[in-house]
C-alpha cells in the first residue's frame, strides 16, 4: 500500500493524529491544553516516532504486530469460553478478516483500541476465574486505557464492573487510576474538567440531529469551522461548556421531535447491521486498488457485502444460542452497540464489535453442525437467512474512486508542499464530482494562479463565490491568518478584476491582518 499517496499523506482525523504524534516525538509535548481527541492514539504514534524517527511505515508495522496479537487474543478468548475448536476457528477467521487487516494499515484508532479492549476482557475473564484482586484492578486500568484511545470504549470496564458485582469497586478504582492523568492534564493545562476529550458533545450532535445524513458528511474545512464555532456565536465559551452545548441541543431536539428521533435511531441501527463498510473521512473500498490482500478479503457483489454481511447473521444466531455461556461477551456486544448508536455509525467505530462477533459466529456454526436438533436448525436457518437479507440487500456497488473530502484534504497537503500540479489535478477531480465544493474551487484558483493561468484562476474563483460567497471570503481571510497574505492578495486581485467588489482597502486589510 506504499504506492498510495495517502500512505505518506494522511488526511482529516489521521492527519490530526499524525500532527500531534510528530509534535510529541520532536519533544514539543502535547499541543492541546485540553484534549480534543482522546490522547491515547496520538501518544502511541509519538512514542513510535520518538524511537525510530520519521517513518510512515513504522507505526503500520507495529499495528500489524498488534493485529496479529489480537488474533491470538480472539482465539484464546473463544477457546476459554466455547472450547478449543471454536477458539482456533475464531482466530483463523480473525486472521483473514479484511477490515481488521485494513485498519492495521491506517493511522487510525481501531487496531490499538481492539488490542486494549481484548486485554481488558481477557483480564476480566482471568479475574473471574481466579478471584485475584490485582487482576480486577488490572481490568479497570486496561479498560481506562482503552477509553483514552476511543472514549466510548469506557463501556467495557463499566460492563465488567456490572458483571463483577462485589468486585466492581476494584475495577472502577483501576479505571480511575488510568484516567486520572488525562483528566488532570485537562484540568491543569486547560483549567476545565474534561474526563477524556472535549469532542464528545459535537459528535453526539452530529449523530443526533434533524439533518443526520448531511451532518455526518460535513466538509472538513469551512463547514466544519462554522459548526465548531457555533457555541461561541451563541455566547458559550470553553471546551467543556461547548461540549455540553451540543449535548443539550441534541437532547432538546429529541424531546421536541420524539418520532423523528426514533426514526433516526432505527436508521442508525440499520446502518450498524449493514454489510456495507460506511467510511468516515476516507473511503474504504478504493483502498483495494492498492492491495491484493484487500482485493481478496474485502468486496461487495449483489446480495453480499463481504465480510461483515456474512459475519452479522451468523453472529446474531451465535448470540442467541451462546449468550448463557458467555454472558459477559454478550453484554459487551450490547453495550458497544449502544455506544455506536448513541453517536453515528461508521466502519471504524463498529470495528470494536468484530472480535466478539467472530467468536459468536463460529459458535453458531459449531452449534448448528453438532448440537442443534432438526426444528432448531430450521428456526436458526430461517433467522440467519432473514438477517442475511437485511444485512446485504440494497448495499450498492463498491466505490471505485476516493471520496471528494479525502481528495480535497490530500490536495491541500500536496499544495502546501509545493506539488502544485498534483494538487491541481485532485482539486479538478473534486469539483468535477462536487460542483458546489467552494473550498476546492478556491484552492483550484490558487493553483491556477501559481501556474500563471490567469483566466482559469478567475473562473475558478467565480465558481467559488457562486457556490458560497461567505465561505469564499472566509477562506481568503484564513490565508492571511495562516501567514500567506500574498495568496489572499492575489485572490482579491482576481476578484476585483472579476466583479469590482474587492477594493484596494480590502487588499490592504488582507495584508495587514497578519501583522
Amino acid at each position: 500500500m506504499t504506492a498510495s499517496p495517502y500512505f505518506t499523506n494522511p488526511v482529516v482525523d489521521a492527519a490530526d493524529y499524525a500532527s500531534i504524534g510528530w509534535a510529541i516525538a520532536r519533544g514539543h509535548g502535547y499541543p492541546e491544553a485540553i484534549f480534543w481527541h482522546p490522547p491515547g492514539y496520538p501518544c502511541f504514534l509519538g512514542a513510535i516516532w520518538w524511537l525510530v524517527g520519521d517513518s510512515f511505515l513504522a507505526p503500520r508495522l507495529v499495528q500489524a504486530c498488534l493485529g496479529a496479537m489480537n488474533v491470538v487474543g480472539i482465539a484464546w478468548l473463544g477457546g476459554r469460553l466455547f472450547g478449543r475448536t471454536v477458539g482456533l476457528a475464531s482466530g483463523g477467521a480473525a486472521a483473514i478478516y479484511g477490515m481488521l487487516i485494513y485498519f492495521d494499515g491506517e493511522l487510525l484508532t481501531p487496531t490499538l483500541a481492539i488490542f486494549a479492549i481484548l486485554a481488558t476482557v481477557i483480564s476480566a475473564t482471568l479475574a473471574a476465574q481466579t478471584h485475584r484482586r490485582a487482576l480486577w484492578i488490572c481490568t479497570g486500568v486496561l479498560g481506562g486505557l482503552s477509553g483514552t484511545i476511543v472514549a466510548t470504549s469506557l463501556v467495557v470496564p463499566v460492563v465488567a464492573a456490572a458483571v463483577a458485582r462485589k468486585r466492581a469497586p476494584w475495577i472502577l478504582l483501576g479505571m480511575a487510576l488510568a484516567l486520572a492523568p488525562v483528566t488532570a492534564h485537562n484540568l491543569i493545562q486547560g483549567h476545565e474538567f474534561v474526563l477524556v476529550s472535549s469532542n464528545g458533545g459535537i459528535n453526539f450532535w452530529i449523530g443526533n440531529n434533524p439533518r443526520y445524513d448531511q451532518m455526518v458528511s460535513i466538509r472538513p474545512d469551512v463547514e466544519w469551522q462554522r459548526l465548531t464555532q457555533e457555541p461561541a456565536r451563541a455566547g458559550v465559551h470553553g471546551q467543556a461548556a461547548s461540549s455540553r452545548y451540543y449535548v443539550t441541543k441534541s437532547l432538546s431536539w429529541a424531546a421536541a421531535n420524539p418520532w423523528a428521533f426514533a426514526r433516526l435511531q432505527a436508521h442508525k441501527l440499520r446502518q450498524l447491521i449493514s454489510g456495507d463498510e460506511i467510511f468516515r473521512n476516507h473511503a474504504i473500498y478504493p483502498s483495494r486498488l492498492d492491495s491484493p490482500v484487500l482485493r481478496l478479503l474485502l468486496w461487495k457483489i449483489p446480495f453480499l457485502a463481504f465480510p461483515f454481511g456474512l459475519l452479522l447473521p451468523l453472529a446474531l444466531v451465535g448470540l442467541w444460542v451462546g449468550w448463557r455461556r458467555a454472558r459477559f461477551l454478550a453484554a459487551l456486544v450490547l453495550g458497544l452497540s449502544i455506544m455506536a448508536l448513541a453517536f453515528f455509525v461508521a466502519a471504524r467505530y463498529r470495528m470494536v464489535l468484530v472480535p466478539f462477533l467472530l467468536i459468536f459466529a463460529v459458535e453458531a456454526v459449531r452449534w448448528f453442525a453438532i448440537e442443534a436438533g432438526r426444528i432448531q436448525r430450521l428456526l436458526a436457518g430461517a433467522c440467519a437467512a432473514a438477517l442475511f437479507l437485511v444485512a446485504n440487500v440494497g448495499q450498492g456497488p463498491m466505490d471505485d474512486r476516493m471520496n471528494p473530502d479525502a481528495e480535497y484534504s490530500l490536495a491541500t497537503r500536496l499544495g502546501t508542499r509545493g506539488r502544485v500540479q498534483e494538487a491541481r489535478a485532485l482539486f479538478e477531480s473534486v469539483v468535477a464530482h462536487r460542483p458546489d465544493y467552494v473550498e476546492a474551487w478556491l484552492n483550484l484558483s490558487v493553483c491556477y494562479d501559481k501556474e500563471g493561468l490567469t483566466r482559469e484562476a478567475t473562473y475558478a474563483l467565480a465558481r467559488a463565490f457562486q457556490a458560497d460567497r461567505v465561505a469564499a471570503m472566509s477562506m481568503i481571510r484564513r490565508f492571511t491568518q495562516e501567514g500567506r497574505p500574498e495568496v489572499a492578495e492575489r485572490l482579491l486581485a482576481h476578484l476585483r478584476e472579476m466583479t469590482g467588489t474587492a477594493t484596494d482597502g480590502q487588499v490592504t486589510e488582507a495584508h495587514e491582518a497578519t501583522k
